[in-house]
Parts: structure tokens; sequence; C-alpha cells
């Protein structure tokens, strides 16, 4: 097996029908949540902090652990920072449930987010999400200290540049810089995980 087909049934593996039900799910939670509660989430920075925590608390869920320590993974013919890219794939299109159910239920409010503050929280959540996956190989107070700087640093790179630039073009271009950033070494933070962890351990 090479690694394009490796890559391909690690993916496909994921993606399943629960995946689907599940993303549906957290869309509607989300899409509520952004719905019922908006004249509480009247800051235009509050997408950005919800799709953070959100998208690192999914990413950092025991289920998703549970599944990524399969052996099965590890039998495949892929190093570490190829394993890391095939299992962030599920995961990462997983928060893109977050901005997209936060954007609907807002709409349906009548308060739609910008283009340029959709974009801030899809990066928020996927930059929180590729961080948090070196939790799941993690247990206890470890694990929850990924998931509590995932979050943190999916906010940072996202709502830093709208707090600092008055254009929001540029601050568009930055956080799309910082988050690209830190999405790359967050892989590879990952990949070294994968690559350190015994599964026969």
């Amino acid at each position: 097996m090479n690694e394009l087909r490796a890559t391909v049934a690690i993916v496909r593996r994921h993606i399943d029908r629960r995946f689907a039900w599940d993303f549906v799910a957290h869309a509607v939670l989300v899409g509520a949540i952004a719905f019922f509660f908006a004249r509480l989430l009247t800051a235009w920075w509050t997408p950005l902090a919800v799709a953070s925590a959100l998208g690192a608390a999914m990413a950092g869920e025991r289920s998703l652990a549970r599944s990524l320590r399969r052996l099965t993974f590890f039998a495949m013919p892929l190093y570490g920072r190829q394993l890391a890219r095939a299992h962030a794939v599920a995961p990462s299109l997983m928060a893109l449930s977050v901005p997209l159910g936060y954007a609907a239920g807002a709409a349906l409010r009548g308060a739609p987010l910008s283009p340029a503050l959709l974009l801030a929280t899809v990066l928020a959540a996927l930059v929180a999400t590729l961080v948090s996956l070196s939790s799941v190989f993690r247990d206890g107070a470890r694990a929850a200290l990924y998931v509590a700087l995932a979050a943190t640093l999916g906010a940072a790179v996202t709502v830093a540049p709208f707090a600092l630039e008055d254009s929001v073009a540029r601050a568009s271009e930055l956080a799309i810089a910082l988050a690209a950033i830190a999405g790359f070494f967050a892989l590879r933070a990952f990949g070294e995980t994968l690559a350190r962890y015994d599964p026969i351990a």
C-alpha cells in the first residue's frame, strides 16, 4: 500500500455516516447557541472565542482519542508527518461545523457575520483543532493543558490582527498568515507525537 492509498484509507475510516451526523449535530447546536443567545454574544470577537473553544474541545474528545489510537493505523506505511496529515483531515472538516453553524444561527437572528469575520472564525476553529490534536495521545492534566492551549492560540491568532489593524483587508491577511504558521507547527508537533507514540505500550 503506497502513501496515497494509506492516507485515503485513514480518511475514509474517519469520515463515515456517524461523522456526517456529528457534523450536522454540532452545526445545529452551535447555530442554536448563536440564535438564542445573540443578545449576550454582541462583542465582535465572540464567534472567534466560541470557534476556538469548541474546535479545541471537539478535537480533544476521548472518542477521537480512542479512534486515533487504533493499532491498525500504525501498520500503514506512513511516517509521523504523513500520519499527522491523514489524521488531521476529518477533525479539520468537523471543525468547520462550528463557524458554519454559528454563521447560520447569527444570520437567522438577523445579525449575519461579515465575510472577514466568518473567515477569521473558520481560521480560529482550524487552528484550535490542529493544536488540540496533540492532546489525544495524552491523558489527564496534560491533555487538558493541550486543549486549553489550543483554544487560547486559536483565538489569539485571529483576535489579535483585527484588534491591532484598522484595515479589515490587512487584518484578514495577517490572520491568514498567523493561522498558516500556527497550523504548520501544530501539524509538525502532532507528527512528532505520532512518531513517538507506541501503540503496544
